[in-house]
This record gives C-alpha cells, structure tokens and sequence, in this order.
C-alpha cells in the first residue's frame, strides 16, 4: 500500500501530506472533520504534521464541528517528536472557550499496542474532550 491510497477527499484549507512513508489527509465528512494517518510518522515529517493539524483546527472551528474523529488505524509508528505535535493542538483546543471547543475521537489499530499506551497518555491530558475506539 502506498501514500496514494489514502482518501481523497482532502478539504479545502487542510493541505494534505504525502510521502512515501508517511500520509495525513483530513476533511469535512458528515459534519464532522476526519483525519486520517497512513505510515510511520516521525521528526522528518513534524513541521508538515505542524502545519496539517493547524489548518485541521482552523477549519474545525470555522466549521463549528462538535467532533474531529482521527484516525491512526493504519499508522504505523509515531515518535515522540509528532505525538508532542498532537498534545500542542489538544492543548490549544482545550485553552479555547468552550462554544469553541470540539471532542476528539481517536480510531486506533487493535494489535498496535503502542498506540493504546500513546493515546492513553493523551486522554489523561483532556479526559473530558478525548475518547479511544
């Protein structure tokens, strides 16, 4: 599988990444914005996944969605580096005001068990606006 396969449906305002080892694309779907991880994500890619989570908010918020639904089931690894990414988005979501506050629902791949450590980690950061599926 390659960084093409992931979807296509990129919404205006999230530039979406793509590499060969690593892809994020996000958008609008159903009143809520999805996005979606393809790869191994780590220091090469951080200022791109900066950027893609940045335009992900903005558009959440011009948006008003109640939900961004993310999901790492085809993710391979993600370092530190890019999980440090994802705690400086939830903590910017978080300082907002709470009409301007969405949930955020994380879709992890059942036999990655890094991913149940890395997110448990992030739902103790915001347990009120994070959930695991």
């Amino acid at each position: 599988m390659n960084a093409d396969a992931v979807r296509d449906g990129d919404a205006p305002g999230i530039d979406p990444i793509k590499d060969d080892e690593f892809a994020a694309s996000g958008g609008l779907e159903g009143g809520r914005v999805h996005l979606h991880f393809w790869g191994n994500a780590d220091l090469r890619v951080k200022d791109r996944l900066d950027a893609f989570l940045r335009q992900a908010d903005k558009q959440s918020v011009e948006a008003a969605v109640q939900e961004v639904v993310v999901d790492f089931r085809r993710l391979d690894f993600m370092n530190s580096s890019c999980l440090k990414a994802l705690v400086t988005w939830l903590g910017k979501v978080q300082e907002r005001p709470i009409a301007e506050q969405y949930q955020v629902v994380f879709l992890k791949a059942p036999a990655a068990h890094w991913q149940a450590r890395s997110l448990h980690a992030l739902v103790t950061f915001a347990p009120s606006m994070i959930r695991v599926e």
